[in-house]
């Protein structure tokens, strides 16, 4: 049995599956991504389903790009749900799960929020495969970067947020998602989970990484000024 979950992004969840089939699945209000909440979801969960922790074999986890503490959140619940066990984590990249909820599209933009006026995102195809390298740019420059795809299925946070300027950019060429079509779900990282693991992705807890794509703000900004001395 495979524990899903989501929490690099604003809409957190919680998700059960037997291979690539779902049994059960909790979201977390938006942006509530504590770890006591998530392991409270989690008991929920398993409760309603009337399955035990002693059942999961497998994390798979959601690793980025996304939010900086919503991503150690997440992979500080999974080690310790991992301790003391023989579970092994599927890392499982943030937009490439949410790639699968455009099905059949030909080429697939998810893309997510990432602060700043930029956003994390990259091109995919059917069932998940890259196309492009996940990335953290400029919407507007990306856009531009697309219109050699010919249509293109945006969907996610970012893609709602920055709708007006792809028009604007891209036309006809893009179609967008329904909001609901394009929120992120643990579900989806289960789902991708099971495949992964099936190709040997499934990793030790402590050689798992996250994906960042960039440095927290307080790293980019560098240490705090000191106080100048006297002469």
């Amino acid at each position: 049995m495979i524990l899903a979950l989501e929490t690099a992004t604003e809409f957190g969840g919680v998700a059960l599956l037997e291979g690539a089939c779902v049994l059960a699945e909790r979201e977390l209000a938006r942006e509530q991504h504590h770890a006591r909440l998530l392991l409270a979801e989690l008991d929920r969960l398993l409760s309603a389903s009337g399955r035990r922790l002693e059942e999961v074999e497998l994390i798979a986890l959601s690793i980025g790009p996304g939010s900086f503490t919503g991503l150690r959140i997440g992979l500080a619940t999974v080690l310790g749900l991992c301790f003391g066990t023989a579970r092994k984590i599927v890392p499982v990249p943030t937009l490439a799960a949410l790639s699968l909820h455009a099905g059949d599209a030909r080429r697939i933009v998810p893309m997510l929020d990432a602060r700043r006026k930029q956003v994390y995102t990259g091109l995919y195809g059917p069932g998940a495969v890259a196309l492009r390298e996940d990335r953290v740019c400029d919407p507007r420059a990306w856009f531009e970067k697309l219109r050699a795809e010919g249509p293109v299925q945006l969907l996610g946070p970012g893609a709602e947020l920055y709708r007006e300027m792809a028009v604007e950019v891209l036309g006809a060429a893009a179609q967008l998602a329904d909001p609901e079509q394009g929120r992120p779900r643990a579900s989806s990282v289960g789902r991708l989970g099971a495949r992964l693991v099936r190709e040997g992705a499934a990793r030790s807890p402590e050689a798992v990484e996250l994906r960042y794509l960039r440095r927290a703000e307080a790293e980019e900004k560098g240490p705090l000024d000191t106080f100048p001395r006297n002469p």
